[in-house]
This record gives C-alpha cells, sequence and structure tokens, in this order.
C-alpha cells in the first residue's frame, strides 16, 4: 500500500508539472466515463433520502489538474469495460461518501492531508461536526485549478465564515487585496490553508499579526507607554478595529499545558450561570473544582482586552484610524469594562465564551483575574485601586516603622546606660 501511494504520487507530481490551464483532450477511457456522467442531472438516490450528484462538467475537467490523471486513478472502483459499482450500491448520505473521499485524497496529498489532520477543521469533524470542513467542502476534485483559492472571489472560506469575509472585504486588508495588492493577507496567510488554526487561541491573534508587521513592537513603544503589557494582554483589534465592541475576556489558563483549559464537563459552576453571568462566589467555586487536589498544573485566569465577535476582530482599519486616545479605556465606566465574558477551549481550540457579571471586576478575585493588565488608575475598577494602594501603603510603613522603632529603641538603650553610669 504505500509503495502503490509513493508511486501514485510521483505520476501526480509529473503530469502535474506539465499540466497547464489549457484543456486537455480526454482519454478515451475517459470519454467513456464522461459519455455517462456528463449527462444534466444524473444523480443517485442515497439510502437517507438525499440525492448525490453524478454530473462532471466535461470541459471543466479538462482544464483541472486532475485531468491528466484520468478518472480511475481517484475512482479505482470504476474500471470502464471491466467493472462499475452498481447502480444499487449502498451509500448512507452524502457526508458518509465524502468523508470516505478524503482516503482517496490523501493517497497523493500526503502532506496537506497531516497538515488537515491537526487543524481546527479535523477537531470538528472527529466531533461528528456535519458541517466541519474537509477536502471536497473546499475543492472540486473534478474542476481544481491550480492557485484559484489564492483570488478573493474564489476563496472557499467565504462558504462557511460569510459574516467574518464580509467584514474582511470591507477591512483595510480587503481592500488592499481586492486592489491586487497579493501580499496583502487573504484568510490562509494568518490562519493557514490546511492546518487551519485559530489565531485568537494561545497567545492571542499578536503572532498572527506580526508575522508582516515586524517592526509594530518598536513601533509602538515609540509612542505608547507600558507598549509590551499592552500588547501582551490587549488584542491588536481592540486597537486596530476602532467600530468593534471591546470586552474584558477573563480566560481559564492552565500552567501545566500552557494554555486555555478544555471545557469543563459536569461543573455546574461554568454549565448552569444565570442569566446575568457567573458571579465571583460561582467563579471562585469553578477555580476551586478545577484546582481541586490530584488536578495537573494551576488553573488561573488570565485577563485580555479583546473584541466581542470574530467578525468584529476582522473590521481592521489603516493604522491612522485605529484607537490611541488613552481615555477610550483609561477613564471611569469605559465601555470596554462593561462586558465580562470567561473562556475556555472547544474542539480544535475554538474559544468558548460565557457571560460572566461585571461584578467579578469589583471583587477581590480581580487581583487574580485582571492582575496581568492592572495599572493602577488604569482599570477603572475602584477595588483595585484600593487594593493596591493599600498594599502600598503597608509596604512603604512597615519598613518606615521598623526603622523608627529600631532608632527609638537604641535611643533607649543609650539612656538606660548613661543612668546606670550616672548611679
Amino acid at each position: 500500500m504505500d509503495f502503490l501511494r509513493a508511486a501514485a504520487a510521483a505520476v501526480f507530481a509529473l503530469v502535474g508539472m506539465a499540466a497547464s490551464a489549457a484543456a486537455q483532450t480526454p482519454s478515451p477511457a475517459d470519454q467513456q466515463c464522461l459519455a455517462c456522467h456528463g449527462m444534466p442531472g444524473l444523480q443517485k438516490q442515497l439510502a437517507n433520502g438525499e440525492t448525490l450528484p453524478l454530473q462532471i462538467a466535461g470541459d471543466d475537467f479538462s482544464k483541472s489538474v486532475h485531468a491528466p490523471l484520468g478518472c480511475a486513478t481517484c475512482h479505482a472502483d470504476a474500471q470502464p469495460g471491466t467493472n462499475h459499482p452498481p447502480a444499487e450500491n449502498n451509500i448512507p448520505s452524502r457526508r458518509a461518501f465524502a468523508l470516505d473521499r478524503v482516503q482517496v485524497c490523501a493517497t497523493c496529498h500526503t502532506e496537506q492531508a497531516g497538515q488537515w489532520d491537526k487543524s481546527v477543521h479535523a477537531a470538528l469533524a472527529r466531533d461528528n461536526n456535519p458541517i466541519a470542513p474537509i477536502c471536497t467542502s473546499c475543492h472540486n476534485p473534478h474542476a481544481v485549478m491550480k492557485g484559484a483559492a489564492a483570488t478573493v472571489d474564489a476563496v472557499p472560506c467565504k462558504t462557511c465564515h460569510a459574516d467574518i469575509f464580509t467584514a474582511y472585504s470591507a477591512s483595510m486588508h480587503g481592500q488592499l487585496r481586492g486592489a491586487g495588492m497579493t501580499v496583502a493577507p487573504l484568510c490562509f496567510d494568518c490562519h493557514g490553508a490546511h492546518g487551519v488554526n485559530v489565531a485568537s487561541a494561545g497567545q492571542g491573534v499578536k503572532p498572527a499579526c506580526l508575522r508582516c508587521h515586524t517592526d509594530a513592537v518598536n513601533h509602538h513603544r515609540t509612542w505608547l507607554p507600558n507598549a509590551d503589557l499592552h500588547l501582551d494582554v490587549v488584542s491588536c483589534p481592540a486597537c486596530h478595529a476602532p467600530k468593534a465592541q471591546r470586552k474584558v475576556d477573563l480566560v481559564l489558563y492552565n500552567s501545566a499545558s500552557q494554555s486555555r483549559i478544555p471545557e469543563p464537563v459536569g461543573v455546574p459552576a461554568f454549565q448552569d450561570g444565570s442569566s446575568s453571568g457567573l458571579d465571583p462566589r460561582a467563579l471562585v467555586t469553578l477555580l476551586g473544582v478545577l484546582n481541586r487536589p490530584g488536578m495537573q498544573g494551576k488553573t488561573t485566569l488570565k485577563g485580555r482586552l479583546t473584541v466581542q465577535s470574530g467578525a468584529q476582530a476582522h473590521e481592521l482599519a489603516p493604522a491612522a484610524e485605529a484607537v490611541s486616545d488613552c481615555k477610550t479605556c483609561h477613564q471611569a465606566g469605559a465601555a470596554a469594562f462593561q462586558t465580562v465574558t470567561v473562556s475556555v477551549a472547544g474542539s480544535g481550540g475554538v474559544p468558548i465564551d460565557v457571560d460572566a457579571n461585571g461584578t467579578v471586576l469589583n471583587s477581590v478575585l480581580s487581583l487574580q483575574s485582571v492582575g496581568g493588565f492592572y495599572a493602577i488608575g488604569g482599570t477603572r475598577i475602584g477595588v483595585l485601586d484600593i487594593l493596591f494602594l493599600a498594599a502600598l501603603f503597608v509596604g512603604i510603613a512597615v519598613p518606615i516603622v521598623h526603622l523608627m522603632m529600631k532608632y527609638a529603641f537604641r535611643i533607649w538603650l543609650a539612656r538606660q546606660g548613661q543612668g546606670r553610669r550616672q548611679g
């Protein structure tokens, strides 16, 4: 089997190099296939009541990169004149048929299949998500054109992510790409083509942004106070998507895995939050459950200022329009602190957000949950300012009092000694 796969891959590579956008005359065997499968409306009734389209557009196939391979390379069970799947062949559903075809694609496209297997799409497919993208979701195997997906009009991502693609199209990135600037990012430049990842997982979107904006950190240091802290805990779109709504996301973070924890199972505090969201007591209970004896690593809350949806994260504006007024966040009642979520990792790292009551930012728990991006007077959380000032006072007062007592004790000892000498 390994030899056959290697041979098929070698054949595919050789004929692929010779293939061009020009139409190629199908072989006699392929013409025999197209004589039936080129008929309009050809389809098969499936066991679940669906119909499976069987029509193949001959003109599109003759221009595709697969045309030189011929039909039988991928459809070994359908050799003209020798064998063909019987009409009564039982196919449970269109999804089952497509999943079976994935194995055929992997025969030649081993590298891409390996990348896909580690992607968020594969994770969703393993969870039996019926719309999780597989090979044929993005690639029509009978009309594959090399490089076709690299254009804005043909990118397959918009089929499932329509709202995000609409936001992207109107953004600075989308407008530049639409104008023909190929260095402007398209979906797969940030998320990967086959090994699709969740850019907001892990450290957030910053690593994806810095792959292109390599000098962004140094540029921010020239004008932004505490630039490194801002870039660590403030998501890039929170400033560069100025029309977006912002929120504080409290990430349930495990020190052992160095990532968001998976969605807790059977934890009432997480699953049965009230309509107003998790309150401080529920959050304390949740952390207690997650850090019970025997659990690997310590789970804490890491605060991050971000935007409220994936679509908003793609509404990126030109740099001149980015938020640069400190008062946007650093003022009493700032809108960014009025919405709070607690997030964990779902399938493939997709964040799952649960609403939290805004009071969690005004409790003692806030020292843990937002301490990472706290600056006195900056977060607009009064209790933190009070606690910080109290800690600062104690930190300064204790050494001073200690020195004063030490000095007073020395004076007392000196006077005691002087009294004994006089007596």
